[in-house]
């Protein structure tokens, strides 16, 4: 759409006035901005020139001119990318300023863009930057030649000053809007980077927790089975000698009591200080229970030496580190040394254990280590059973018998499976997926320290290759099961 001004211009008798003309453009341009600006421009001088084309052009870094704004015979024309080196354009970036009043084609007969565009005149300057840098150039074309030189250089050169100062603009714009892409670019990288190393610190602190943990719950285990076999140890001499010298004391006993028969056969009429003194110890008496007692005192001292080896087997103080066990051996001793804890109140019967133990191999492992695993869960089942009796979940539970499940089996043939099962009042799913998380606990405050359990998963996982896992549910009660492989060896 040809601007008023403009019409103006063209409507006046004779030539126009430079001022008038440069008024005209001023107003035409004076409120846009930008490709606005440019198109404007080119248009507003087509017209107030009364030429055919006007162009302004930017330079590319190849060295070739693209138009920002091509004014051609009208109407505006699509931006082109052209060699300004073969033709008048490149003679003004070289001297700034070209005029040809007519004859153009003829002088520069290999650009091929002046023949389309029937040029018979020419007129350019440059765009320079503030720092004297070439950005483009302005330049009007017509089929007639162009006379008034002045005019059209003057009218070029001032406008030329304002097109570059607002190129410039626009360039510094885009320069900044690269700048910000480049920047939250960057910003998003940086942020993914410090989002990275924040989940590398936090996996690392938690590694350290783990291994913190570890060596507390290791010295604690190492120093208790001290403990534990130093007092195994002082206890398994002395019931050894009790033990021992309990045949040779009935023994004796007997030859005792058959020598008093003897003499009461032989000597039917003792005195009657020695019939007094029958008489108060009751020998009779004596001669029958004396044996039960010493048979009592050896099932006893028995008992006292399984304890002895169950202590011994549990701490393992005596033995290799890394060796091949009987599973079955040091559950039924762990089972003993808590056998106290089976016995509920009054009020309900005492716990059940039943074993239903597979065919299973020797199995190489850390003893220690899996003994702990083992003492954990299991005081884990009795804990549980005597809580549900305490608080039942529901009215099912109240009075029934609690019963652990001591199962073992072989898993793929090269794997063993220990199941500890309880009938007991279960957990809720949102705390099964937290059980082995460092210091979570299920227990009231004061009563758990939220280790135990996180222990037995690194003992299983970590030293030997493993898998713990738990399945429970509310009012179902609960089962962990260990998975290890028969040897370290296998699970390389």
């Amino acid at each position: 759409m040809v601007s008023n001004s403009s019409q103006a211009i063209r409507a006046c008798n004779g030539s126009p006035s430079p001022e008038s003309i440069i008024e005209a453009i001023v107003r035409d341009t004076a409120a846009s901005t930008g490709q606005n600006f440019f198109e404007s421009l080119v248009r507003s001088l087509a017209l107030a020139l009364d030429v055919r084309h006007c162009l302004l052009t930017k330079l590319l870094e190849n060295g070739q001119l693209q138009t920002l704004a091509f004014w051609r015979d009208g109407r505006s024309a699509p931006s082109i990318t052209y060699d300004p080196t073969p033709g008048p354009c490149g003679v003004v970036l070289s001297q700034d300023l070209y005029y040809c009043a007519s004859g153009v084609q003829q002088l520069f007969p290999h650009q091929p863009a002046l023949p389309l565009l029937e040029a018979e005149s020419y007129v350019g300057v440059s765009l320079r930057s503030h720092q004297g840098k070439i950005l483009g150039n302005l330049a009007v074309l017509d089929s007639r030649p162009i006379l008034e030189r002045k005019l059209h250089e003057d009218l070029l050169q001032l406008f030329a000053a304002r097109a570059s100062a607002e190129l410039e603009r626009q360039q510094a714009i885009d320069a900044l809007q690269m700048l910000n892409t480049e920047l939250e670019v960057w910003v998003k990288r940086r942020t993914v980077e410090l989002a990275r190393q924040t989940e590398d610190l936090q996996q690392a602190l938690f590694e350290l927790k783990q291994a913190q943990l570890s060596l507390i719950q290791n010295e604690k285990m190492s120093a208790l089975g001290r403990l534990v076999g130093g007092v195994a140890h002082e206890i398994n001499n002395p019931i050894t000698f009790i033990k021992g010298n309990l045949a040779h004391a009935s023994q004796y006993t007997q030859a005792l009591f058959k020598l008093v028969n003897l003499y009461r056969h032989h000597c039917p009429k003792p005195s009657p200080e020695i019939i007094a003194e029958l008489n108060s110890v009751d020998l009779d008496y004596l001669a029958e229970d004396l044996p039960k007692l010493f048979t009592s005192m050896e099932v006893g001292a028995e008992r006292v030496e399984k304890i002895v080896r169950s202590l011994r087997t549990f701490s393992r103080l005596d033995e290799a580190e890394y060796k091949a066990i009987d599973l079955h051996e040091n559950l039924d001793s762990i089972l003993l040394l808590l056998q106290d804890k089976l016995y509920r109140k009054a009020s309900a019967s005492d716990i059940q254990i039943i074993k239903q133990y597979g065919n299973v191999p020797l199995v190489e492992c850390y003893p220690g280590q899996l003994n702990q695993v083992f003492m954990n869960l299991l005081c884990n089942a009795i804990e549980a059973l005597h809580s549900s009796n305490d608080q039942p979940v529901n009215q099912n539970m109240v009075g029934t018998q609690g019963e652990i499940r001591v199962t073992t089996e072989l898993v793929h043939s090269d794997q063993v499976a220990i199941r500890i099962a309880d009938n007991g009042s279960g957990i809720s799913d949102e705390m099964r997926r937290h059980i082995f998380d460092p210091f979570f606990t299920t227990k009231p405050v004061g009563q758990g320290t939220g280790l135990g359990l996180s222990m037995c998963y690194q003992i299983v996982t970590k030293k030997h290759r493993g898998r713990l896992e738990l399945y429970s549910s509310l009012g179902q009660g609960s089962e962990f099961v260990v998975c290890i492989p028969l040897s370290q060896e296998m699970s390389k």
